[in-house]
């Protein structure tokens, strides 16, 4: 059990530092309304949408959840979006010199740090309203660089 809580720990570090890496670093700078995912026209963050829709039902298919699991679902889904990184799509107005990038990247990395942690929780609690055998089909989401709550 403890290989598996190691192995869910490194699933979750992982998913955070990927899901944010398109992120920039300063979210202090983000325009107000701009998404991780919305491009300038919103159609990208519409195409995102509907994959994380697509991953997120073929996982709930593979899960085989029952009646009773449900209400666990919508809540982790839901606790899991909120987690979803802003992006933020402004540039440094001048280059930077090597102490502000690293700076920024300190900070860069502080936020996926923090938000990696906000995904424990919800999944833990998921994880644990599992039969073993859906277990073993989560955990297999998890499994692998960029694999992930059902997405690549």
């Amino acid at each position: 059990m403890n290989t598996l809580r190691k192995g869910l720990v490194i699933a979750i570090a992982t998913l955070g530092l990927s899901t944010i890496a398109a992120a920039a670093p300063d979210q202090a700078a983000q325009a107000p309304g701009t998404s991780w995912h919305s491009g300038a026209s919103g159609q990208h963050g519409a195409k995102f949408a509907e994959r994380m829709a697509k991953h997120q039902a073929a996982l709930h298919d593979k899960l085989a959840l029952t009646p009773a699991q449900e209400g666990a679902w919508q809540a982790f889904t839901a606790r899991m979006q909120a987690t979803v990184p802003a992006r933020s799509d402004v540039r440094p107005a001048k280059a930077l010199t090597a102490p502000e990038r690293a700076e920024r990247k300190a900070a860069f990395l502080q936020i996926a740090q923090q938000q990696a942690a906000s995904r424990v929780q919800p999944i833990k609690e998921f994880y644990a309203v599992l039969s073993p055998e859906q277990q073993k089909i989560f955990d297999s989401q998890f499994q692998g660089r960029g694999h992930h709550f059902g997405r690549h």
